[in-house]
């Protein structure tokens, strides 16, 4: 590990070599490579140091404050709280050298595809990695690799190979129009440097993903947010009606903008022995992709704004999806899958409330069954799934009988005791037992599944809403899709990340 002052000389080292390449590096590919390789074990506050954000309005007026006429006792408490910000504390770059350093930047990114490609496409067949390799090996040959053209071209050809459920989603990615309002125009680009520059003949770690997983949610939740401002409890008619079209209509470009990538071979180990359990779901980075509000949009209550996601609809997605950012939260906060946490971790939260809000959550983890039941209906149509869906049809079965036989309903089999209990006519398989009857099958009241039940009954929930008994850790086995998308992601957000477009 490299001491303070040793680090010190390494960045003024390579910043002598930025300078250098300045306004000159699209005929020096090597040259460019080589400064690459030196940005190489660097982090984010080091690349920061290198490569400066652009001079704003703010801190110039932190610059020329003293201009002011103001008492001695003032100036000398103002000097002590703008020191970090005196010119010799922070460096400044000019608009036109900020646009110097975004096109080299856009020139480094070119060698920082293309090891993520190599290293994303090791165990890939050899067909499609010699495909990938082509599409550089050609930028450099046609001396196009430095335009944001030519590299939107390779990522969207990389894109349809990751599966990805949008043709050519990669438009416009020149570095030097992102803007910069919640971050600078250039933090997105540092991060994915920082992050994505890949260790001497290693993948890059699960962590690094995270960080970039972790800031795009940071970045999403600033620009554009998708909940109404619940700290304001007095709003006009007027007032509400603006924010809850803000919101809704964010969360519709939320819903564009995340649209996924195709997994088919999810594979889990079928948890009653060792055998393999394939099926096809979609990656997508927030769950609220999948959301719909409870009543169909916010609406104002007395003088707040009444917002509750749809939790049943979300939980039904899960039963195909697997959401990023809920990801990385069940893996560094070792919690429950999202849809696994609402339905029994979760239950402890509504005891805490009204008799509605338990009526709601038994209501819910009813529908989890009726939801789960059609799906596995579904797979079971598909020959090669048969097996699989038969098995675990079963074992929802098993505890589906356990928590109706309170209910005292007398069916002949299993089929007919969920159309006692649900409306098959309708889609969405709306309850047919009276509301008195539905607190019965809590399932943490006694007599209905005693503790270790309740247990089992949770793994197997999370295995069908695919995050228990996964054969390969999904960031590491999707690490090259998962990169590219979150480039995706980051890049849109830096291209969306102005005042027009910020919601507060």
């Amino acid at each position: 590990m490299r001491s303070r002052k040793e680090l010190q000389k390494v960045i003024a080292e390579i910043t002598a070599e930025k300078e250098a390449l300045r306004g000159s590096f699209s005929e020096n590919p090597d040259k460019v490579l080589a400064f690459y390789n030196s940005l190489k074990g660097l982090d984010l506050e080091s690349l920061k140091k290198i490569f400066h954000a652009p001079e704003t309005v703010v801190e110039k007026n932190i610059f020329n404050i003293t201009s002011v006429i103001i008492s001695a006792d003032e100036i000398t408490a103002l000097r002590a709280a703008i020191a970090p910000f005196h010119p010799g504390n922070i460096k400044l770059t000019s608009p036109e050298l900020f646009k110097q350093d975004m096109q080299l930047m856009q020139g480094i990114f070119f060698f920082l595809l293309r090891d993520i490609c190599e290293t994303g496409t090791f165990f890939a067949p050899d067909e499609q990695k010699l495909k990938i390799k082509k599409l550089f090996d050609s930028a450099l040959e046609e001396k196009s690799w430095y335009l944001p053209e030519k590299q939107s071209e390779i990522l969207n050809k990389i894109s349809k190979e990751l599966r990805f459920l949008r043709e050519n989603p990669f438009t416009d990615i020149d570095f030097t129009k992102f803007e910069g309002n919640y971050f600078k125009a250039n933090e997105g680009v540092l991060r994915i440097l920082a992050n994505f520059m890949p260790p001497a003949n290693e993948a890059v770690p699960r962590e690094k993903l995270i960080n970039v997983v972790n800031f795009v949610r940071e970045h999403q939740e600033s620009i554009l947010k998708i909940f109404p401002n619940r700290k304001k409890t007095n709003y006009t008619d007027t007032e509400a009606n603006e924010e809850i079209t803000k919101v809704s209509r964010n969360l519709e470009k939320l819903k564009d903008l995340d649209f996924g990538f195709k997994d088919p071979d999810f594979t889990q180990i079928f948890f009653a022995g060792d055998e393999k359990f394939h099926r096809e779901i979609t990656c997508k980075f927030f769950e609220e992709s999948e959301m719909k509000w409870h009543d169909g949009q916010p609406a104002l209550e007395g003088q707040t704004i009444k917002a509750n996601k749809n939790d049943r609809f979300t939980n039904r997605s899960a039963l195909n999806h697997k959401f990023l950012y809920p990801e990385r939260n069940r893996i560094t906060h070792l919690g429950a899958n999202v849809a696994v946490y609402k339905l029994f971790d979760k239950y402890s939260d509504f005891q805490m409330f009204n008799d509605f809000q338990i009526l709601y959550w038994e209501k819910l983890f009813l529908y989890a069954f009726f939801d789960s039941y059609k799906y596995l209906c579904d797979l079971k149509k598909k020959a090669a799934k048969k097996g699989h869906a038969e098995k675990l049809l079963t074992i929802l079965e098993h505890y589906f009988k356990k928590i109706s036989v309170p209910l005292n309903i007398n069916a002949a089999n299993n089929e007919k005791l969920w159309r006692k209990v649900f409306n098959f006519d309708n889609k969405d398989g709306y309850l047919k037992i009276p509301k008195e009857e539905i607190d019965k099958t809590n399932i943490y009241n006694n007599n209905v599944l005693n503790e270790d039940e309740i247990t089992h009954l949770k793994k197997f929930m999370s295995f069908l809403y695919c995050s228990e008994n996964e054969e390969i850790d999904f960031f590491e086995n999707h690490a090259f899709a998962i990169q590219i998308y979150l480039i995706y992601l980051t890049f849109e957000l830096a291209k969306m990340d102005k005042s027009e477009e910020k919601h507060q």
